[in-house]
């Protein structure tokens, strides 16, 4: 199944829809201006100039019109027949220009012979024809013409579609990429701390690994999601919660007031949040640190209380950085990092 990038690639590579209609537009206005005299004639907004123009019927003119639309027009999707790749089309090669004057010349022959035959209305054959090459020929170059433009314009739009291609995949890339870091980065920390836990109480363990399940089993579920319902994430943000306090207990609390909850916010956006919190400060019964969530006009604001760690782990270099990087990707913000001497926030923009 093609992409939607796919099938608009495809139809820049064929005789669109539109084209075609821009086609008969363009042949219907060809006609009618090249038998302007005779149309205003036929309704009298113009004299006859002297005895010497012959006189010719509404029918008459209608089969020129149509003639002449049909012959515009196969010109016209002749010419779009013969660009083979949009991307460095050659219309003026001697092949297509004599294959043109060759059609002008067969469809004039035809046109005009055929209105002699049934109408029988012809005075000067010499004039007669002359005027009919000539108005067959300043139509091929008329259609001619608009073609290059419609051409063009095709051409361009070709282009913008592969640069949007690009970008796509240049962009899909990276998120996965980002998004690759994630995981692997969180698995590392809670199998140390899962370690930790297997020495000092088995049960809390057990308990630690139950909820490292639901968590992954969240993760993988929406694998293919970057934008998710605001109230999954807090569902998972709860998971965190609780299993960081199997380690900390009452060194972690988290406040939530979100009286709208219908926003949606990126995947796995609260998580680099909660380990930010859980690695920078020191959690203990006696030296509690609280998690505040709450509404300010477009951003969730995510605010913990600062109480740094004296001696700082060693960084991975991803959690902030990686989240504001999968933010200009995906909404094209930035989040909002704050710092005072006794909070630490970041505001996340919503969606």
């Amino acid at each position: 199944m093609l992409s939607p990038l796919n099938d608009r690639f495809f139809q820049y590579m064929t005789f669109s829809k539109d084209e075609n209609k821009s086609i008969i537009y363009v042949s219907i206005f060809i006609a009618l201006i090249l038998n302007s005299f005779k149309i205003l004639r036929i309704f009298g907004e113009v004299d006859t100039v002297g005895e010497s123009l012959p006189d010719f019927t509404l029918l008459e003119l209608i089969y020129q019109l149509l003639f002449q639309i049909c012959f515009c027009y196969s010109i016209g999707f002749f010419t779009f027949k013969k660009v083979k790749n949009v991307s460095s089309y050659e219309l003026f090669n001697v092949k297509t220009i004599l294959t043109l004057v060759l059609l002008t010349i067969v469809f004039c022959f035809f046109g005009s012979r055929f209105q002699e035959l049934i109408f029988n209305n012809v005075y000067n054959e010499r004039i007669f024809y002359g005027v009919y090459l000539l108005r067959f020929f300043i139509s091929t170059i008329l259609t001619f013409i608009i073609v290059e433009l419609l051409l063009l314009n095709r051409q361009k739009n070709v282009k913008e579609l592969e640069n949007e291609k690009l970008k796509s995949s240049y962009l899909n890339s990276k998120l996965d990429n980002l998004k690759a870091q994630i995981n692997p980065h969180f698995l590392f920390n809670s199998f140390a701390n899962l370690s930790s836990l297997i020495n000092k109480d088995q049960q809390k363990a057990i308990k630690y690994l139950s909820n490292l399940s639901h968590i992954f089993r969240y993760t993988l579920k929406n694998t293919d999601e970057q934008i998710v319902d605001l109230v999954d994430e807090l569902a998972l943000l709860n998971s965190y919660i609780k299993l960081y306090k199997i380690r900390v207990e009452d060194g972690l609390s988290l406040h939530i007031d979100l009286p709208d909850t219908k926003k949606r916010i990126l995947h796995m956006s609260l998580q680099p949040l909660m380990e930010n919190v859980i690695k920078h400060n020191e959690l203990s019964k006696e030296n509690p640190v609280g998690i505040y969530l709450k509404l300010q006009g477009d951003l969730l604001i995510v605010r913990n209380d600062l109480k740094a760690k004296n001696i700082m782990g060693n960084s991975m270099g991803i959690g902030l950085s990686n989240l504001n990087e999968r933010y200009k990707i995906l909404v094209g913000k930035e989040i909002n990092i704050q710092k005072s001497e006794k909070y630490f926030s970041v505001g996340l923009p919503l969606i």
